[in-house]
């Protein structure tokens, strides 16, 4: 496919996406002309065009949501990188734009990122998969996950997720065609977003390391020194994304709250009213975070012991819902094996990267209420979906049924979530929606199956080891001995 070409399928994605969210709002009353009243990001790029860095001395339209008093004037704690890129927009716009459909534009990048990347792996033979089973990755990714409810209205902490998750699959995607440059000028943006989640960075450290030769097995011994040693350039491309995004920060925490050190954070911990009795992060939340991204389900409501008709609440009590319940494919992991992968090495870079990911997730404050999805499990969804492509079984009708399912999930907790319980007409419309959906893609992946009952010429075995890499390839043996 041409370079153009790719662009066409990429805008196709994202106008498609554009639509779908758009429409799904739509349907649920949401606003897209005006700011939200959670639109922090909008009021600091406003502030900076009005030649200040603190929101003024009275919170305005943004009311008491997460605020910093500072010498009688109010600031974001929020690092500044998605403030920076609305800048033009809200110069363009005023009060006329929206971070609603900003946010509707994030995620449809995120959507296309994440096509982009699982066919970058394809073509080099990293999965297996063919674009149309890609094509059904990257819709669930999307629309199955608790992506679709982050992305349709806006406010400063699904914004700035989602513009995280934006530049973690950027990182993923550099690091596999071994772009270092763009690789980690993302962890820097990411820094610059959502700090915590910098530790995707592991994923382009390892397999960097690993291409100058370190952790390579060779005549039987393995090897921990490089066998080469990188050039300035390779260097220049690590150091220098990193320092100016690293400087942006530390200036920023300079000019608000009068030390590189102050992330804000700490302030507010200290003059608001919300109290977090063991710090930001504390092995003491790992329980209580455990149980709301694994074991808790949607709660019911009985009028008394002869209630035949329990309500169902989706909201959970605002503390939110399992990964398993919002993203059923994730069953997968637990209830089948992931079978021989084509690069082995790289699937083990991949869980070493969505470990990383969790702990911080696991060990943070709040689990992410008010929420009807674990929202903070947000940052190993990219890892995840690519582990997804990495297994041996094809996609057939038990993971579109799963698939599926997901898509019905989201659907209701994003109507719970932003205009209240769905009703039972909104319940079975989306589910003949998505059972429309789902019919007709069995049917594409089942002929295309039938197409290639193995593994056919051409396709790539396991990688047992007689894999060389040549420019970061993996090409088989043979071929690498090739003139």
């Amino acid at each position: 496919m041409t370079r153009l070409r790719r662009r066409q399928v990429d805008l196709a994605i994202f106008v498609i996406v554009l639509a779908l969210l758009a429409m799904l709002s739509g349907i649920l009353e949401i606003d897209a002309g005006k700011v939200t009243t959670s639109g922090h990001y909008v009021w600091q790029a406003q502030a900076w065009l009005d030649g200040r860095f603190d929101l003024g001395p009275s919170p305005g339209p943004w009311v008491v949501d997460d605020k910093i008093t500072v010498n009688g004037h109010y600031y974001l704690m929020y690092p500044p990188f998605p403030a920076m890129v609305m800048l033009p927009f809200v110069w363009l716009l005023g009060d006329g734009f929206s971070d609603v459909w900003f946010t509707w534009g994030v995620a449809a990048l995120n959507v296309v990122l994440m096509f982009r990347t699982l066919e970058l792996m394809r073509h080099r033979r990293i999965t297996r998969r063919t674009t149309l089973e890609n094509l059904v990755l990257t819709a669930v990714f999307g629309f199955g996950t608790i992506a679709l409810w982050l992305s349709l209205g806006g406010k400063v902490w699904f914004t700035g997720q989602l513009m995280s998750t934006a530049g973690i699959v950027l990182v993923l995607h550099s690091t596999i065609c071994r772009r270092w440059w763009p690789a980690w000028l993302g962890v820097g943006l990411i820094a610059l977003t959502r700090t915590t989640e910098v530790v995707v960075g592991v994923v382009p450290a390892l397999v960097y390391l690993r291409d100058l030769g370190v952790g390579r097995r060779t005549a039987g011994r393995w090897n921990f020194r490089p066998t080469r040693w990188p050039s300035l350039r390779e260097v220049a491309a690590t150091v220098l994304p990193l320092a100016v995004c690293g400087g942006i920060l530390l200036a920023r925490n300079k000019l608000y709250f009068g030390s590189v050190t102050s992330t804000g954070y700490d302030i507010h911990s200290a003059n608001d009213a919300v109290v977090f009795p063991y710090g930001l992060m504390s092995w003491h939340y790992v329980w209580p975070n455990f149980v709301i991204d694994f074991l808790r389900f949607p709660t019911f409501r009985f009028t008394g012991v002869n209630d035949a008709h329990p309500v169902m609440s989706l909201r959970a009590g605002g503390m939110g819902t399992s990964i398993f319940f919002s993203t059923p494919l994730m069953l997968l992991f637990l209830v089948s094996s992931q079978g021989k992968a084509v690069d082995r090495w790289m699937r083990a870079v991949m869980w070493t990267g969505t470990v990383a990911l969790f702990v911080p997730v696991i060990m943070f404050q709040a689990a992410g209420a008010t929420q009807v999805g674990a929202r903070y499990l947000l940052p190993i969804y990219p890892t995840l979906f690519l582990l997804l492509a990495m297994r041996a079984d094809r996609i057939g009708p038990r993971w579109v049924t799963l698939a599926g399912l997901g898509v019905f999930s989201n659907i209701l907790l994003a109507k719970a979530f932003w205009a209240g319980p769905p009703s039972s007409q909104f319940a079975w419309t989306s589910a003949a929606i998505v059972l429309a959906v789902c019919a007709p893609t069995c049917w594409l992946l089942a002929r295309e199956n039938r197409a290639r009952p193995g593994t056919g010429e051409g396709e790539p075995g396991p990688d047992d080891g007689t894999t060389a890499h040549r420019d970061g390839l993996p090409v088989l043996a043979e071929a690498a001995k090739a003139p």
